[in-house]
């Protein structure tokens, strides 16, 4: 009868066992060790600590061995400092890769807060990488953003209206109090000046100080809401709700899916970030990267926002924000053609409009075009002023126009419906697969920091599987040393 398997809690090694053979050749723990050996963290500006001879107290923890511990988690879905302390003790693997050292969750933090902005360049690392695996298509790429919860509690946030009702109440309060401790040190006949608030009341003037800060910081950003411990964090539509929170931005290359530039910051919309994101692209990238088309849904595109990146010769395919037009409406202001050569403005009638002059808007020159004709067979469709339709042609009027006749070839309609699957499915990947729907940390700085670290590691799970595939194909000799180059990167 054959015996069942079953642990034996009795077997001892006669020899202490190998950690080395207990991590598989093809293990990601192996390609993240690889990745950081050969990054020169020096020159990113991490903070390196070095050995002080003598020096009293225990050693520092080396740079590369903390990032390789922070790389891990969040490869494994890991952003806790005190259950990436505990994963050192239990993972196998990342026992083999911090070389059995344990550091503390305090030691793990000090290494992130120290290193915001060097962890950022980490990101840039794994597009160079990239690049030089022809993982990047160079061909077309897709930019969009997505809202992720601030870590702060929302319930606990102020709005406008509920400090400025609380405000008198807290100054009466305080005036009131204040007025009834000076009369009772003058009835005791204290010699002392001044006298101190009750604690209680003590907090209440600290409310009020904060209030008057509230109030002012929204008055300077022109918002309705502040949250008293991260002030940096906006009310913004997260899913169906809304919720503090930092608006992530990400551009992927089309080709495997690449993040190629990423940003994170406290605007609510996606306007004026176009042009931004596809700079650091391009930085990123190289030379290559001005052939690049990119795509963007009409969020990013404000005419303002397709006119910059017209002038810096980028190529991008963006439906104009004003929308498509109405389809039950053929007199639509979009289907008024301006002819900038002729500068005239045509009514879908085909009648031409009248130039009555111009004005300044927004800092710019709009000009202004009105139909005069009485007898127009369709004045009652097209508008209700008496003095007859009247159309405002921008500086961006024709590249406007020239870009939503091109969004209705069928080439880039075709090139536009990638848009979805190229960038989207990295945000669903981040928040369904690896469940991040909340910051973890506090502040810009810090989220810009974890944001780009999220997208290093979307980056890296898509060259490990090219790693993976180098190391399993048969090695003949000579040719691992040759396909382990590859892997080098830049000094």
């Amino acid at each position: 009868m054959a015996q069942l398997i079953a642990p034996d809690y009795g077997q001892r090694f006669l020899l202490p066992p190998d950690l080395e053979d207990w991590v598989p050749p093809d293990h990601p723990a192996r390609f993240l060790r690889e990745f950081v050996d050969q990054l020169n963290l020096a020159q990113l500006k991490f903070v390196v600590p070095e050995a002080t001879p003598g020096a009293a107290g225990r050693p520092a923890y080396a740079a590369p061995l903390l990032l390789k511990i922070w790389l891990y988690g969040y490869f494994h879905r890991i952003r806790s400092t005190r259950k990436l302390e505990a994963a050192c003790r239990e993972h196998l693997a990342l026992m083999w890769l911090s070389g059995l050292r344990a550091p503390d969750h305090n030691s793990l933090w000090r290494f992130w807060s120290e290193n915001k902005k060097a962890l950022r360049q980490v990101f840039k690392q794994t597009v160079q990488l990239a690049l030089r695996l022809e993982a990047v298509g160079l061909v077309v790429q897709a930019l969009d953003g997505t809202k992720i919860q601030a870590a702060c509690s929302g319930p606990k946030g102020w709005s406008k209206t509920y400090m400025e009702k609380l405000l008198p109440q807290l100054d009466a309060v305080l005036a009131e109090v204040e007025l009834k401790v000076v009369a009772e040190n003058q009835a005791e006949g204290a010699g002392a000046p001044g006298y101190r608030l009750p604690a209680g009341l003590a907090r209440c003037q600290a409310l009020r100080e904060e209030m008057k800060k509230g109030l002012a910081q929204l008055e300077a950003d022109g918002r309705q809401h502040a949250h008293p411990v991260e002030p940096e964090a906006r009310r913004m539509k997260v899913g169906d709700t809304n919720r503090f929170a930092y608006n992530a931005q990400a551009v992927a290359d089309g080709q495997e899916g690449i993040i190629v530039a990423c940003a994170a910051t406290r605007q609510e919309t996606d306007s004026g970030q176009l042009v931004p994101l596809m700079e650091q692209a391009r930085e990123n990238l190289g030379p290559a990267a001005t052939a690049v088309v990119t795509l963007a849904d009409s969020g990013y595109g404000g005419g303002a926002d397709l006119q910059a990146a017209a002038d810096q010769k980028m190529d991008v395919l963006v439906p104009p924000a004003e929308g498509k037009p109405p389809k039950d409406n053929p007199y639509a202001s979009q289907n008024f053609h301006y002819d900038q050569v002729k500068h005239t403005v045509t009514c879908p009638q085909q009648h031409s409009l009248d130039h009555e002059g111009q004005t300044t808007k927004d800092g710019q020159t709009v000009e202004r075009f009105r139909c005069h004709r009485r007898d127009c067979p369709v004045r009652a469709l097209c508008t209700r002023d008496p003095k007859g339709r009247q159309i405002e042609v921008r500086p961006h009027t024709p590249l406007v126009q020239a870009l939503r006749a091109r969004l209705q070839e069928p080439g880039p309609a075709a090139l536009y419906a990638r848009r979805q699957e190229i960038i989207e499915r990295r945000f669903a990947q981040l928040k369904q697969h690896d469940g991040f729907r909340r910051w973890t940390v506090w502040g810009l700085e810090a989220v810009r920091a974890q944001w780009a670290l999220l997208c290093a590691t979307l980056n890296l799970r898509l060259l490990y599987k090219k790693w993976r595939s180098q190391r399993q194909e048969p090695v003949a000799q000579g040719s691992y040393a040759h396909r382990a180059g590859t892997w080098a990167l830049a000094a």
